[in-house]
């Protein structure tokens, strides 16, 4: 039985070998393909091969090897928060409700499901980017992408992952540090450049993991760089200066680094602008974010100098408004829109209305200039403010304070003393477009009603928009509270945007 069954499968392998032969011994076999020499297609004319100039050649090489360079240093950063059991910010209508340790930005740059909205309640996952900044296993990323997280997974660009977690954030200039729990031994650093040195037109890529693909590369030049302020805002409120680029840059880039072509990171991918003209993406500069991280490396967190104020340029104001604002105003300045209640400013006399022209001497042209100069300065730190008030000039010295936390200056804003019973929060561009308000929109999100409380009865939600307290338009939680505080146990009148609709809601009075 053994003997046949060998017998036959030579027989088996004979003719299958054979009949490979037909087509190999001599070229092809016209018996067996049913085609003659002649009938072979011919060739027929192609494309003609071009030579392409030597610059493309560089540049190509340029962009492949810059890539390459940066490859082994940027990472993916997956996010775990745990979502808590209830909410009290405002969510994207017909979603669930934003959970307390979710940034507004994330709606934006750090992915949730694919984005789908936010996730029921559980464990929400996000993906952002980052780059690693020295051998021991430190990275740097974006503020907005580890916030709130209670587990941090780094990837490499070979695919290994690592354990990591957060070092520091500094929601202020949306910068953060990660550190991964057991660095390996081969870790490779990513060269940081210098961002002051960038030229507009220099060309320059984007690396990072967007949309869920990893090491993903786009290429473009520095659009524009500058001054951030009322026409150019930022993720971080104290990021004092943007580098813009037409390189396409998509949720998942947040925190991946902006390279120049010899592989220096020049940025930390942040914010992208969707328009009628396109889309552009910005980046803060790699000085100001290596300044804050080596801060959170040391200490942890930032520690800023306080003035108490919200200002903004005085050449973005209507000539209407800057007539009742007094003469001789100057080009450009600072103008107070509002005080706040407590801070510094107040207590040493500012108001709103007053426009700011000099601090220490030096001339001011705009909000920039005021939140640059009083970041430079040390907490207790004593300052003089020159100013016009009604056109006549004045000068006051404020000893900055320390800038207050998140929960205090939620406390400022809460109206704690429940005898309305609601908690507010300054309308963002963030929050104005994740609940589908026009740009521009100015207000106060309702963000918790109290049970029992006049706001209930006045059939206040959280998420309404309040837009005018008894007729004088607010555009800050604090010139809400403000309004509402002047005659707190009265009748008030609010105007609010409720999605598309505007209506008047009145505040019983106490009784």
């Amino acid at each position: 039985m053994q003997t046949n069954s060998k017998s036959r499968t030579a027989r088996r392998v004979f003719l299958v070998a054979g009949f490979a032969a037909a087509f190999v011994v001599g070229g092809y076999s016209s018996d067996l393909i049913g085609i003659t020499q002649a009938q072979s297609p011919s060739p027929g004319p192609v494309t003609p091969k071009m030579q392409a100039p030597p610059e493309a050649r560089a540049l190509s090489r340029a962009f492949s090897g810059t890539a390459k360079a940066l490859g082994p240093s940027v990472v993916r950063i997956d996010v775990e928060t745990q979502a808590p059991k209830s909410s009290k910010r405002p969510g994207r209508r017909g979603q669930p409700p934003m959970p307390d340790d979710v940034p507004e930005f994330f709606r934006h740059f750090f992915e949730f499901n694919g984005g789908e909205g936010m996730p029921s309640p559980g464990p929400s996952h996000g993906t952002g980017s980052g780059v690693v900044i020295d051998m021991k296993g430190l990275i740097l990323t974006n503020s907005h992408v580890v916030k709130g997280a209670d587990k941090v997974t780094v990837t490499f660009s070979d695919g290994r992952e690592f354990d990591g977690e957060v070092v520091g954030r500094d929601e202020e200039t949306d910068v953060a540090v990660v550190r991964l729990k057991k660095a390996p031994a081969n870790l490779v650093a990513a060269r940081l450049g210098d961002s002051d040195k960038l030229e507009v037109g220099e060309f320059v890529l984007a690396v990072g993991s967007p949309l869920g693909m990893d090491q993903t590369v786009t290429a473009g030049i520095v659009s524009s760089k500058g001054k951030t302020g009322k026409r150019m805002q930022m993720s971080g409120n104290r990021v004092r200066q943007y580098i813009q680029t037409d390189a396409m840059i998509n949720p998942g880039n947040s925190g991946g680094p902006l390279s120049n072509l010899d592989g220096e990171v020049v940025g930390i991918n942040t914010l992208i602008n969707t328009g009628p003209g396109g889309a552009y993406g910005f980046a803060i500069p790699i000085n100001q974010a290596k300044r804050v991280a080596q801060t959170l490396i040391k200490d942890g967190k930032m520690r800023y100098a306080y003035l108490g104020v919200k200002i903004t340029d005085l050449d973005r104001i209507e000539d209407a408004q800057k007539a009742q604002l007094g003469k001789n105003l100057p080009a450009k300045a600072a103008l107070v829109e509002v005080v706040t209640p407590g801070g510094p400013a107040e207590k040493a006399g500012i108001r709103p209305k007053d426009v700011v022209t000099k601090i220490d001497g030096q001339q001011i042209e705009g909000a920039s200039d005021v939140v640059s100069y009083i970041s430079d300065q040390q907490i207790g730190h004593q300052v003089t403010l020159s100013y016009l008030r009604d056109g006549k000039p004045g000068q006051v010295k404020v000893t900055l304070a320390e800038l207050p936390s998140e929960q205090d200056e939620a406390k400022v804003s809460s109206l704690e003393d429940g005898k309305i019973g609601m908690a507010l929060q300054t309308l963002s561009p963030e929050i104005a477009q994740g609940l589908g308000l026009p740009p521009g929109t100015q207000g106060a999100v309702v963000t918790e009603v109290a049970p029992g409380s006049r706001a209930e009865a006045a059939g206040l939600q959280p998420e309404d928009v309040i837009l005018r307290v008894n007729r004088k338009p607010v555009n800050s939680s604090e010139a809400a509270v403000d309004a509402l505080k002047s005659n707190p146990k009265g009748q008030q009148l609010l105007q609010v945007r409720r999605g598309n609709a505007t209506r008047f809601v009145t505040i019983a009075a106490a009784k």
